[in-house]
């Protein structure tokens, strides 16, 4: 599953551990600590992601 909204950069963090992460809070887990992606060539670019990873965890803390 590829999540759209990230631009693919030269290097960037491995899209597959990415999208595995973000699948675990579409499908309604919470995640239980900040994670810690591999850097690769063609990566998702790392300041969409994390942007979006600290949406994610500032939500779960509101709850």
């Amino acid at each position: 599953m590829d999540f759209q909204g990230f631009e693919i950069a030269r290097r960037g963090y491995d899209r597959a551990q990415v999208d595995a992460f973000l699948a675990g809070p579409a499908e309604g887990t919470s995640p239980a600590a900040p994670p810690v992606f591999d850097i690769v060539r063609r990566g998702y670019d790392r300041a969409q992601v994390d942007a979006r990873v600290a949406q994610l965890l500032n939500g779960e803390t509101r709850r």
